[in-house]
């Protein structure tokens, strides 16, 4: 687990801010973060193999759970620009 933010500071992290643990067969982000003495409130975003997930999703052996706290800024280097397609990819150049 890589625990971001202020979130760092709950369980010492074993290297780089990277926090293994261990967890029986079917258990959920919620009960890593519950394991780690997070209180819920505290994750506002939670990556699964750097996927978007939910404190239900059940973990497997080898997943990648980040967790960000509501206060981390994570669009911080974000310079607000949008990819666009060009005009032949939106079909305004096709036939048929």
């Amino acid at each position: 687990m890589k625990l971001l933010g202020s979130l760092s500071s709950f369980p010492p992290p074993s290297q780089a801010g990277v926090t293994q643990i261990s967890l029986k067969d079917d258990s959920t982000v919620r009960d890593a973060i519950e394991g780690l003495k997070i209180p819920a409130d505290r994750v506002k975003l939670v990556l699964v193999n750097h996927t978007g997930a939910e404190l239900s999703q059940p973990l497997k052996e080898g997943d990648q759970v980040s967790l960000f706290p509501p206060e981390y800024p994570v669009f911080a280097d974000w310079k607000g620009s949008v990819l666009k397609g060009s005009r032949q990819e939106k079909g305004t150049n096709r036939k048929g």
